[in-house]
């Protein structure tokens, strides 16, 4: 049975979930993150102008501006309303948010978001993942680097949420292994559209496994001369 099944009984005969011996003095997570395909840079460590100038022009060679639909806010305009946006969190009280460094080029970005400390639970979201990596060992390698650093930070679940009309997402989210939970109806208006939420998560129990999936696929070995993948990351038992 899973840990988050299992039950006890309290003086008064009643079920409860089980006591815990977790250390919640969970940390916020900051700083950069290093894999082996990409950096993740926290822009909290300070925005360079160079930085600032590769994202902008990832974001103005976007072929489509489809990429804007599910996120909270529309296409930048300009460089420097970008520079802003990224400065000031766009507007995400508490995240930690990362640039995508590929081969020098910094290629998307991607959020830590509503850190609930006390339960020991954070939250990956604002992703932009730009046409230069879509469906790329460096979108995954993003997902492994953010969940691995939030496990050995002592949290007990990631969670993923999205529209539920953004079938990409969702694709997304139950290929990086995250276990759906239901919908959270007209949980919210954005865009001046209503918005009925998906929810994914994994758990500290799970981690492990998936893990070893991840370093499975991420290895060099699974990937051809042209940097094509041999075996999808659902090959590996996921």
């Amino acid at each position: 049975m899973k840990n988050y099944l299992k039950t006890q009984q309290n003086e008064f005969g009643q079920n409860v979930g089980c006591s815990l011996k977790h250390n919640l003095s969970i940390q916020p997570i900051s700083g950069t993150l290093k894999g082996q395909y990409i950096n993740l840079i926290d822009v909290a460590e300070g925005l360079s102008e160079q930085a600032a100038s590769l994202i902008w022009d990832c974001v103005v060679t976007e072929p489509s501006e489809e990429c804007w639909t599910y996120l909270p806010y529309s296409a930048p305009q300009s460089q420097i309303a970008l520079k802003n946006n990224l400065q000031n969190l766009f507007g995400f009280k508490d995240s930690t948010h990362f640039l995508i460094e590929v081969d020098g080029e910094v290629q998307g970005w991607i959020a830590l978001l509503n850190p609930r400390l006390g339960h020991a639970a954070i939250e990956i979201g604002n992703v932009y993942f730009s046409h230069k990596m879509k469906k790329s060992k460096a979108a995954t390698e993003a997902i492994f680097l953010l969940l691995k650093q939030c496990f050995k930070y002592g949290f007990r679940r990631v969670e993923w949420k999205c529209d539920d009309a953004n079938a990409p997402s969702k694709a997304a989210a139950l290929r990086f292994g995250f276990q759906y939970e239901g919908l959270f109806r007209q949980d919210r208006i954005v865009k001046n559209r209503n918005r009925n939420t998906a929810w994914f998560s994994i758990t500290d129990e799970e981690w492990s496994d998936l893990e070893k999936t991840y370093q499975q696929w991420l290895s060099p070995e699974n990937f051809d001369a042209q940097g094509f993948q041999k075996q999808r990351l659902s090959d590996f038992n996921l």
